[in-house]
């Protein structure tokens, strides 16, 4: 046989790659492994049936899991207690639960030296709003601090 051989796996020189050349230099790209956090959501999302007053129903596990540490935390269970607990402080963390937030912007004083305290305490007086207990109990300890 030739150095010119050509057939399967034996292209023609002028089209073989040259020396030095790589042309997929990284190779196969790896595949990542899946994230813990995330196999534990697709099976805590994924639906179960369940028996209740004689009829199946059917809810997400997660739903189910919450369902029965209510129960126990009912009948005392203090490690249910916590858990929930945690789940709840978990979803307030991440924003699932329904903390609502006001963002307001461009909020300038109306005089120099205004304060965003005095000016909301203001606003709350021309729209006829109900001043809370708290900020009440607030003024009358800064008045009585002014005295």
């Amino acid at each position: 046989m030739s150095d010119d051989d050509v057939g399967y796996g034996k292209p023609p020189k002028h089209s073989r790659f040259k020396p030095g050349n790589n042309a997929n230099p990284k190779g196969r790209p790896k595949r990542e492994p899946s994230a813990i956090a995330e196999i534990i959501d697709n099976v805590l999302s994924a639906p179960a049936e369940y028996h209740e007053r004689g009829r199946i129903k059917r809810a997400r596990r997660r739903e189910l899991t919450i369902k029965t540490h209510v129960k126990l935390a009912l009948g005392g269970d203090l490690k249910s207690i916590e858990t929930l607990l945690m789940l709840r402080v978990n979803a307030q963390i991440s924003g699932d639960a329904d903390v609502h937030r006001l963002d307001i912007t461009d909020w300038l004083p109306d005089y120099p030296g205004q304060t965003g305290e005095q000016k909301t305490r203001e606003f709350a007086v021309q729209g006829n709003v109900d001043v809370p207990a708290w900020w009440k109990d607030a003024e009358a300890k800064a008045e009585n601090k002014n005295e």
